[in-house]
């Protein structure tokens, strides 16, 4: 399909001369298809965003050429334990507004089981779900969730938090937020 489609925008570049526009720059791409993109040797500049965070949805993606992805996840959503329900509930305070929903469900990065489940239970609560993770939680213990898809999850956000090796050395604002038009 890629190919395909770069084709046809090889034939529209091809005639654009002959109506007085000659493109200098030639944009689009993305994370997904970058590396198929730049093969192609099509455009000029990649589109590419999402890589900074990288997120399951694209490492679902055949985006190398190889056993190994090319980036590593660097966005996850730390949320609490507010209540231990059930020796295997937990209710975390990080639902519908705090993650996106259109790419399937969050995972455990860190702070709970690795298998913990999480489930929305509305617009500010979610739930993770093991067993023994009611044993072994607390109310106020950080867990860490890696999303399935970055773009609309940032979008939630007032600001990042840069933390490499569990220290905190920079709060990036995000000075788009809210100004979608």
């Amino acid at each position: 399909m890629i190919e395909e489609r770069t084709t046809y925008l090889q034939e529209v570049i091809a005639v654009l001369p002959n109506a007085g526009f000659s493109p200098t720059i030639v944009t689009g791409s993305g994370t997904g298809s970058h590396r198929i993109d730049l093969a192609l040797g099509v455009f000029t500049e990649l589109q590419v965003g999402s890589y900074v965070f990288m997120d399951c949805q694209y490492l679902n993606c055949d985006i190398v050429d190889g056993p190994a992805p090319p980036f590593e996840i660097s966005l996850a959503v730390d949320l609490r334990v507010v209540s231990v329900n059930r020796a295997a509930l937990v209710t975390v305070d990080a639902g519908f507004k705090s993650l996106s929903t259109d790419g399937g469900k969050p995972s455990v990065l860190r702070g709970a089981p690795a298998e913990a489940m999480f489930a929305f239970m509305g617009d500010e609560h979610g739930a993770l779900i093991a067993p023994g993770i009611g044993e072994k939680s607390r109310p106020r213990d950080a867990v860490s969730l890696v999303v399935p898809h970055c773009d609309p999850t940032v979008s939630l956000y007032d600001s990042y938090h840069v933390v490499p090796a569990d220290t905190l050395v920079k709060i990036w604002p995000v000075g788009a937020r809210g100004r979608a038009r």
